[in-house]
């Protein structure tokens, strides 16, 4: 899979909209079954990928992105969390651009607990992860960290993104005293 360009999906202030390139992926369970839920936001194909492989490495940076609602998922609220290999031009990018995440184990919304290798997200938002490297999916899949399957497709999307809910009072901030 080839990285894009990110579109103008969440907040129009958000530094990565139409500037940095990277690959969306989903890091939301079921909360009945800890599994990714039947349907899907993206499509009826899920690429199902280890997530510890590829968020928690010592040659991965995580930086926050966007915090935003749209309207058509009233009350449902996503973190875009950006991940890049250090060094590279999207790392670059984020160091000046975005807030970085320190923390090596507990991050915000996200975090790993590295004895069983699991990823936990909060429950509190939608987390997508944004990441800014290409994807060799042969090679995932030969090597067992990565497979396919079918979900019901539920939602959809606009070319150039949803717009933010700018109504909302969790996420948007009240400028009017200033």
């Amino acid at each position: 899979m080839e990285t894009y360009i990110k579109d103008n999906n969440g907040d129009p202030q958000c530094p990565i909209n139409s500037c940095l390139h990277g690959l969306f992926f989903s890091c939301n369970p079921s909360f009945e079954t800890g599994q990714p839920p039947a349907f899907s936001p993206y499509g009826e194909r899920r690429l199902c990928i280890d997530a510890f492989q590829m968020l928690f490495g010592d040659d991965r940076r995580m930086y926050f992105s966007d915090f935003y609602c749209s309207y058509p998922r009233k009350g449902t609220h996503y973190v875009t969390i950006v991940v890049t290999t250090p060094g590279s031009d999207a790392d670059d990018f984020c160091k000046e651009h975005l807030v970085a995440i320190i923390s090596h184990k507990k991050k915000p919304f996200i975090y790993c607990r590295p004895k069983s290798g699991t990823v936990h997200v909060s429950c509190g938002a939608w987390v997508d992860i944004f990441f800014t490297d290409n994807v060799d999916i042969r090679y995932c899949i030969d090597e067992k960290d990565a497979s396919f399957e079918y979900c019901e497709c539920i939602g959809y999307s606009k070319p150039n993104g949803l717009p933010k809910n700018l109504n909302c009072q969790h996420c948007n901030f009240d400028n009017s005293d200033d």
